[in-house]
C-alpha cells in the first residue's frame, strides 16, 4: 500500500461488492441509502466548497447563535479559526499510510466504511495528551458538493475533552454527509461528544463511529438526529478498561417524510465495566424510525453493568417506529437489562391539556418535550443543550428541520440528570 490513493480505490471497489446490510440479526430490518444514487452524488456535483463560502454559510446560520466554531470542515475545502489546540486537519494523501493499518473501520466491514473511505476529503486529528483539557466546537457543511471525513480522537491519561459536532446544510440538489469516528480514550480521562445533526431535505446523513475506553475512563456519548431526508448511522462503544464507562445517549425527532436507522452496538469487554444505552424518538407526519440496540458482555467480564433502554412516541397515525433491543450475555456475575416501549401519545392526556385552554399544537408540544426532558438533562454542555431543547420546539411548531437555527433558553422543559440505579424497576437481571 503506497498511498490513501490506493486504499481509497480498494474501498470502492469493496463497496460494489457488499450488501448494504451483513449483520444476519438486520438483514430485514434496514432503511435503505439507494447505492448507485449516493455514489453519483459523489461523483457528480455542482462545484466545489470555497473557505470563503463555508465562512458566509457560518456567519449567516450561526452568527445569531453565539457558537463560536474551531474549524468549519466542507466537502473539499475547511477553515480553521485561529490556533486551537490539539485539532489537526489533513488531506487524505498527507497522513502516513501506518494509520491505516490502525484503523477501527476496515474496507470490508460495511458498505457505509468502504463509501467513505473511498470518498474521504479531510482526516481531523483530535489528540488531547494526558492531564490536559480540551473544549472543541466543529461545523460539518455538506452545500455545494457532498462532505466525506474521518474524525480521530484520541485523549491521553486522566485527560478531559468537551466535543461539540453541529451537522448542517446548504443543498439545492441532492447531497450528502459521511463522517466517521474512531476514538480511544485514555485512562481515567474524561470524554464527552455532542453531535447535532440539522442537515436538510436533499441530505443523506451517513456516520459510523468506533470508542474504545481505557481502565477508569469515562466516555458520554450525546446524539441529536433531527435533520436529513434518510439518515443511517451505525455506533459502537467498548467499554474495554477495568471499571471503564460509557454512556450512550440518542434522540430522534422525526417529521414529514424522514427516515432513521440508527443502529447502536455497546460492549462489556471488562470487569467491572458500564455500558449504557437510552435512545428515544418521537415521530410525525410519515416519518419512520428503526432504533436497534444490541448490547453484550463477553465472557470474564465479572461485575459488568449493561442496560439498554429504547422508547417512542408517535404523534401522527402515519409514523412508524421499530424498536429492536437485544443482548448477548456469556458471563454469569453481571447486571444486564433492556427494555422497550412505544406508543400514541395518551389521548386522554391530551384531552385533559386541551380542557385546561391549550390548543391541540400547544398540548403536543409539552406533550414531546417532556418526552425528552430526562434525554436533554444527560446532555453537560450548555450550548448542545439548548440547541437540541430548541430545534425541538421549532420543529413542534413549524415541522421543518435543516434551516437556520433559532437558539432560545424560554420555556424550554429541561429534566436534571437522574442518579437513581438505572436498574430499578426493571425484573430482567441476570
Amino acid at each position: 500500500m503506497d498511498s490513501y490513493q490506493f486504499f481509497a480505490q480498494q474501498a470502492i471497489n469493496e463497496y460494489k461488492n457488499l450488501t448494504e446490510e451483513q449483520n444476519e440479526l438486520y438483514k430485514r430490518k434496514f432503511v435503505s441509502i439507494n447505492p448507485d444514487a449516493i455514489v453519483d452524488v459523489f461523483n457528480n456535483y455542482s462545484e466545489p466548497d470555497s473557505e470563503s463560502f463555508l465562512n458566509e454559510f457560518a456567519r449567516f446560520n450561526f452568527e445569531d447563535v453565539k457558537i463560536k466554531f474551531d474549524a468549519i470542515i466542507g466537502g473539499t475545502d475547511n477553515v480553521i479559526v485561529g490556533n486551537p489546540q490539539y485539532l489537526h486537519i489533513m488531506k487524505p494523501n498527507d497522513i502516513k499510510i501506518s494509520v491505516l493499518d490502525q484503523k477501527l473501520h476496515k474496507n470490508s466491514d460495511d458498505k457505509i466504511a468502504a463509501l467513505i473511505h473511498g470518498y474521504t476529503k479531510k482526516m481531523i486529528f483530535i489528540d488531547v495528551p494526558s492531564k490536559a483539557k480540551a473544549n472543541i466546537n466543529l461545523l460539518f457543511v455538506n452545500a455545494k458538493e457532498p462532505v466525506a471525513a474521518q474524525v480521530f480522537v484520541n485523549t491521553g491519561d486522566e485527560s478531559e475533552l468537551n466535543l461539540l459536532e453541529w451537522f448542517a446544510s446548504g443543498s439545492e440538489q441532492r447531497s450528502a454527509s459521511a463522517i466517521m469516528h474512531e476514538g480511544n480514550i485514555g485512562k481515567y480521562s474524561n470524554v464527552a461528544i455532542d453531535a447535532i445533526h440539522n442537515e436538510d431535505e436533499n441530505t443523506t446523513v451517513l456516520g459510523l463511529s468506533k470508542y474504545r475506553v481505557n481502565d477508569s475512563g469515562k466516555l458520554k456519548l450525546n446524539y441529536f438526529y433531527n435533520g436529513g431526508a434518510v439518515t443511517r448511522v451505525k455506533n459502537h462503544v467498548d467499554s474495554c478498561g477495568f471499571e471503564s464507562e460509557s454512556h450512550t445517549n440518542e434522540l430522534v425527532f422525526g417529521s414529514q417524510s424522514q427516515k432513521f436507522d440508527i443502529y447502536t452496538y455497546v460492549v462489556n469487554s471488562a470487569q467491572s465495566s458500564i455500558a449504557e444505552l437510552h435512545s428515544k424518538a418521537a415521530l410525525a407526519n410519515t416519518s419512520f424510525c428503526i432504533l436497534k440496540g444490541f448490547a453484550k458482555i463477553p465472557f470474564g467480564s465479572r461485575n459488568a453493568r449493561s442496560f439498554v433502554h429504547e422508547s417512542g412516541m408517535l404523534l401522527d397515525k402515519t409514523a412508524q417506529i421499530e424498536s429492536i433491543p437485544a443482548m448477548s450475555i456469556d458471563e454469569n456475575e453481571v447486571k444486564a437489562t433492556h427494555a422497550s416501549a412505544t406508543g400514541p401519545i395518551d389521548e386522554e392526556v391530551l384531552f385533559y391539556l386541551t380542557s385546561k385552554g391549550l390548543d391541540e399544537k400547544r398540548a403536543k408540544k409539552l406533550l414531546v418535550e417532556g418526552f425528552f426532558s430526562s434525554s436533554i438533562g444527560r446532555i453537560k454542555n450548555d450550548t448542545a443543550k439548548i440547541a437540541s431543547a430548541s430545534l425541538i420546539a421549532d420543529k413542534i411548531e413549524t415541522g421543518d428541520f435543516g434551516g437556520k437555527p433559532k437558539l432560545s433558553v424560554g420555556n424550554i422543559w429541561i429534566t436534571r440528570e437522574s442518579q437513581e440505579d438505572i436498574f430499578k424497576g426493571h425484573y430482567k437481571y441476570r
